[in-house]
């Protein structure tokens, strides 16, 4: 009698491991053993170049990074020709803003620094954060978001946009050979960009992954696949009987690119005009038997399209652990940027190329080499603040979220997941004792609220981030407009220049610029940004509108305005954050204000309230 097929899935996953939770130091020292081009930083989990203090003085250098359980992306990818370091969190999981600013401060170029990321929600705020903490410490450095995948629609996409796939290691090919061939960091970010955009990506899998660590995993029906998986295992968009080979292969390739597709069609593709290179990606659990079958079918598919097929790459570069499945990347090559060149250069990592075997024991590899950070010697410029009303603003917002905290659980608790007001009142408690041990400048208006967003950075969480991220963008601004106005006036002296309204606006302006960047929430989603957005406008339309300093009266106003936009939240249909797993019918009934939205307003209250009694 023959045998069920279900009884080949396993609900026990097997792997090769000893400790889950050591499994990817281990893994990248296993690495880096087998190639001495690299180096390890096991504390952050950082590999990067073994040549690195030598092409960091002639070049920019390029950082990627990301949850582990994607190899060979993205340590395999450090070497010359293509990144210069690669920075690793847990498996699926994004890495820390601490241990991506470490990378960045090893592999730091006079040049410039470039950071490409694949567009999670994680990792664009930790990489976000990372970026804005070198830029306060003078590094040049810049980002690059890559979102390519086709399987997720417009319409389910919103306002996050599209997820990053294999097709990122088309964006890293070209980047690093642009920078060993000198190109300016504005350049190869431009070009990283028009790259971006012309990619797209879409993945198949005939099961789930499995992940150390786990006593049971969940599988596919024996009869299904799914069209559209994400490389950490999320669902696709379509369940569809296994086909004949061809037939998979020919409905993924038209996803990409149909262009009749609204929803779908990202690429503005004609075969008569434009040339592509195609990438085969094993997601990890595919033979590479049947490897070569997909290339074949896809090709053949493209050119009966009459697809000019310029380039074509097959292999493992984006995985998601041991998923049996395969995504397909299409490349428009740019008509504006010849970037078969750049593909062309030899790139010698371990995950692009092949490497002859290297007699272990004769190598000279410190795995775990100390870097230290030598802190500038340059002093930054100083804003000048009244010392005691600096502190007592920090105290009252603090107290404030503190005395709110209950209400906020109580709101959070019935429209999100129960820890906003916890979180933030953790975040307040750790500043006030951190004021008390006089570890916050209080006469320092920007070194001050720099040391308040690193004290927030260490709480986690959507909105620690997302505060710290604003307030370290307000410290940075503050400077940059005080130095500029020093700089104006050459007849007055440093510490004669103090924060005025105007000055104070545009910093909060240039800080809401930055925080947009790494989110996309925005008036009316139902979040913070409903607080923080009708403040800002409000605080510097009315300071703009007159040229006396009526800092106070237009203070008055924006306070206002923020409370409209919490009470605004009210029935709100969230588009962003926790909520937005909560049924339509549970918020309207509600009618309570987003937590995160009242938060804002309960800070930005507290500050009022305490400059108005002075």
């Amino acid at each position: 009698m023959a045998s069920s097929n279900k009884g080949l899935h396993s609900h026990h996953p097997k792997h090769f491991v000893n400790d889950s939770n050591k499994i990817v130091i281990e893994s990248l020292r296993g690495l880096c053993l087998s190639y001495p081009s690299l180096r390890f930083i096991e504390k952050e989990k950082i590999v990067y170049r073994a040549d690195i203090d030598d092409i960091r003085k002639k070049q920019v250098t390029l950082i990627s990074g990301g949850g582990a359980g994607h190899e060979p992306a993205h340590a395999a990818f450090v070497g010359h020709n293509l990144l210069s370091a690669a920075v690793s969190g847990n498996i699926f999981a994004s890495p820390s803003t601490s241990q991506i600013l470490a990378a960045i401060r090893r592999v730091q170029s006079p040049h410039g620094t470039l950071l490409i990321v694949k567009n999670y929600t994680g990792d664009c705020l930790n990489f976000g954060l990372a970026a804005e903490k070198a830029k306060a410490e003078g590094i040049k450095v810049e980002i690059v978001i890559v979102g390519d995948d086709v399987g997720v629609g417009r319409q389910q996409g919103g306002l996050v946009g599209r997820r990053g796939l294999a097709g990122t290691i088309f964006v890293h090919k070209i980047a690093g050979a642009m920078a060993e061939k000198r190109w300016s960091l504005n350049e190869i970010k431009n070009a990283a960009l028009l790259v971006a955009e012309n990619i797209g990506t879409i993945g198949v899998a005939f099961d789930r992954c499995t992940i150390p660590g786990s006593t049971e995993g969940y599988f596919l029906p024996d009869d299904e696949i799914e069209l559209g998986m994400g490389i950490h295992g999320e669902p696709g968009f379509q369940k569809i009987s296994l086909p004949p080979s061809s037939e998979l292969v020919q409905k993924m390739l038209d996803t990409i690119i149909n262009t009749h597709d609204e929803d779908r069609s990202f690429l503005d593709i004609n075969p008569e005009k434009d040339r592509i290179a195609l990438l085969v990606n094993n997601l990890g659990g595919i033979s590479t038997l049947e490897l070569g079958v997909v290339l074949n079918d896809a090709f053949n598919y493209l050119v009966k399209k009459n697809f000019y097929v310029k380039r074509v790459y097959i292999g493992h570069y984006m995985t998601s652990l041991n998923m049996p499945g395969v995504s397909l990347s299409i490349l428009k090559l740019p008509k504006d940027l010849d970037v078969v060149p750049l593909l062309d250069v030899k790139a010698e990592t371990p995950g692009w190329i092949n490497h002859s075997k290297v007699d272990i024991s004769k190598l000279d590899v410190s795995l775990d080499e100390k870097v230290s950070f030598k802190e500038s010697e340059e002093k930054l410029f100083v804003v000048n603040v009244n010392s005691q009303l600096f502190e007592s603003t920090i105290k009252a917002a603090c107290n404030a979220l503190i005395q709110a905290e209950p209400e906020i659980t109580k709101y959070d608790t019935i429209v999100g997941d129960g820890d906003c007001g916890l979180t933030l009142k953790y975040g307040a408690i750790d500043i006030l004792k951190a004021l008390k041990e006089n570890q916050i400048m209080t006469n320092d208006l920007s070194g001050g609220l720099m040391k308040i967003s690193n004290i927030l950075e260490t709480r986690g969480g959507t909105s620690g981030f997302l505060y710290c991220l604003f307030i370290g963008a307000i410290s940075n601004s503050l400077r940059y407009f005080v130095a500029a106005k020093v700089e104006e006036d050459n007849n007055n002296e440093k510490d004669q220049i103090l924060v005025d309204g105007n000055c104070f606006g545009a910093s909060l302006k240039s800080a809401l610029s930055t925080l947009q960047t790494y989110t996309p929430a925005r008036k009316g989603d139902r979040t913070m940004m409903d607080v923080i957005i009708p403040f800002i406008t409000t605080f510097t339309d009315i300071l703009s509108s007159t040229n006396d300093d009526n800092t106070m009266l237009a203070f008055k106003d924006a306070i206002e305005a923020a409370r409209i936009g919490a009470e605004s939240t009210k029935g709100m249909k969230p588009k962003l954050g926790r909520s937005t797993y909560i049924a339509d019918n549970i918020i309207k009934e509600a009618q309570i204000p987003d937590p995160g939205a009242w938060a804002a307003y309960v800070i930005l209250n507290g500050i009022y309230e305490n400059l108005n009694k002075q």
